[in-house]
């Protein structure tokens, strides 16, 4: 990332983000995250997941927060649902 900030702004970045987002079906995107989210600090996967939950359609949140967790450690997924401040489920594959 350090590099990337050295030749682009933030406008540039973020605009070649929100095209690759775009350009991702749901499963994508959904397998997106399982691979990311082991390799985050907590805050920054917290505030990840919170977004994918408030963009979850009405109703699936639970759900999508079971299914983006599936590929955290035990401890990683505590640690999560603690910092969301929700009752914590098992993870759905």
């Amino acid at each position: 990332m350090p590099a990337l900030w050295q030749y682009a702004g933030a406008g540039e970045l973020g605009a070649v983000m929100a095209a690759f987002r775009a350009s991702r079906t749901p499963e994508q995107a959904l397998a997106d995250l399982r691979r990311m989210l082991p390799a985050l600090l907590p805050a920054p996967r917290v505030a990840i997941v919170r977004d994918v939950m408030a963009a979850a359609p009405h109703g699936q949140a639970d759900r999508t927060l079971a299914a983006v967790c599936a590929t955290l450690s035990p401890d990683q997924r505590h640690r999560l649902y603690e910092d969301l401040g929700v009752p914590e489920v098992r993870a759905a594959g």
